[in-house]
């Protein structure tokens, strides 16, 4: 019981936890043949937008659980191990349910005052049940790798088209969204710096599985991305590396005939991702010499750039366009908001020159010899 006189019964659980008993023994006690198609499509979408609504309860219950202290009183020590404990949650779903949290709930700061929510608008759309946790999780990887330098307008505005995809939309569509829009934040790839990618870069190997399988995901950089292409260019062609070929040839091997390894190919029933893995593999052995990874038929490969400077001027600026025009991009030369589709206007080529660039002056006549 409350300060108020309210005790558990008095908030409604009582209440919900009877409706869903009737529900479940409805539908599942019934051959539901009396229901239309249209009554089982609207029972769906009923019954996933109460689910929304009940999972965005979890961010009010685990604020109020953490302000009472009850994960270290419980002897859990921190939040997710305690949601582990008492709601027998995975690991993955209680450190969600905590992320998503720390994003869309208010905490009370030291002072006294209520600190909004980080994402206001997708938490308002949460509590709403518009959205689901899959929403969400896909919304806070897309605002988390957004750069830092980005102004807080054009980052709200970007929270804002997110959300309002998420209301029609599928979770699974928003990392692309979220692509479209960095690429008119920063079509020219300069507000991404180097500190970004030290921010996000990391590797983790997952627990292994019952069979001894371990997952492994993460963010790498540029730089180690262009190391690993090199490698997996030689060791993950078809035929190379494979572990469930014998004569299959070797990153030891030294030099390989093209007979050999087109052999080693016809034979190769691996798929993209089986060939990176026994690239790596093969990369970890002790007999590896990492310097003769470079070698093409026993002679150093050099790689060869060949650019102009008219394409470069041509799609200066260019990046895909998103369904969304309200994120409007920054124009390189002023800074200037400019929609989508707008174009500098040309100038005429009887207009003067800029005094940057001198007049035109024709070559002096070659003073004649003087004769004696």
């Amino acid at each position: 019981m409350d300060s108020n006189g309210v005790t558990l019964d008095d908030c409604g659980i009582a209440e919900l936890a009877a409706a869903v008993s009737t529900l479940t023994e409805s539908v599942q006690g019934s051959t539901m043949a009396q229901f239309s198609d249209e009554d089982v499509v609207a029972l769906m979408q009923q019954l996933e937008a109460c689910k929304r609504q009940l999972a965005a309860l979890d961010t009010r219950l685990i604020i109020e659980a953490g302000e009472r202290s009850l994960h270290a009183r419980s002897g859990a020590g921190k939040m997710v191990p305690f949601l582990r404990r008492t709601l027998g949650l995975s690991r993955y779903d209680a450190a969600l349910r905590v992320r998503v949290t720390h994003r869309c709930g208010e905490f009370f700061e030291p002072s006294g005052h209520l600190r909004p929510a980080t994402l206001p608008v997708m938490a308002e759309a949460f509590a709403a049940g518009e959205i689901s946790r899959d929403h969400v999780r896909n919304i806070m990887d897309v605002m988390d790798h957004l750069p830092t330098d980005i102004p807080a307008e054009a980052r709200a505005e970007a929270e804002a088209i997110l959300v309002g995809y998420s209301r029609e939309g599928w979770p699974d569509d928003l990392p692309k969204i979220g692509r479209d829009i960095l690429a008119r934040l920063d079509p020219d790839g300069k507000v991404v710096s180097d500190a970004d990618r030290r921010r996000r870069r990391g590797i983790t190997l997952c627990r292994p599985g019952v069979d001894g399988m371990s997952r492994i995901e993460g963010w790498i950089t540029p730089e180690l991305r262009a190391c690993l292409d090199a490698v997996f260019a030689k060791l993950a062609r078809p035929g190379m590396c494979n572990v469930e070929d014998t004569e299959s040839p070797t990153a030891s091997g030294g030099f390989i005939a093209d007979s050999v390894l087109d052999a080693a190919a016809r034979r190769d029933r691996r798929d993209a991702g089986q060939r990176t893995h026994d690239a790596m593999l093969a990369l970890m052995q002790p007999g590896v010499n990492m310097r003769a990874l470079g070698m093409h038929r026993g002679l150093p490969v050099e790689v060869v750039l060949t650019m102009s400077l008219r394409p470069g001027e041509r799609d200066r600026g260019r990046h895909h366009q998103h369904r969304h025009p309200n994120l409007h991009q920054r124009s390189p030369q002023d800074g200037r908001r400019h929609p989508p589709g707008h174009r500098r206007p040309r100038r005429r080529r009887n207009a003067a020159a800029p005094a940057a660039f001198p007049p035109h002056r024709e070559p002096r006549p070659t003073p004649r010899a003087h004769r004696p």
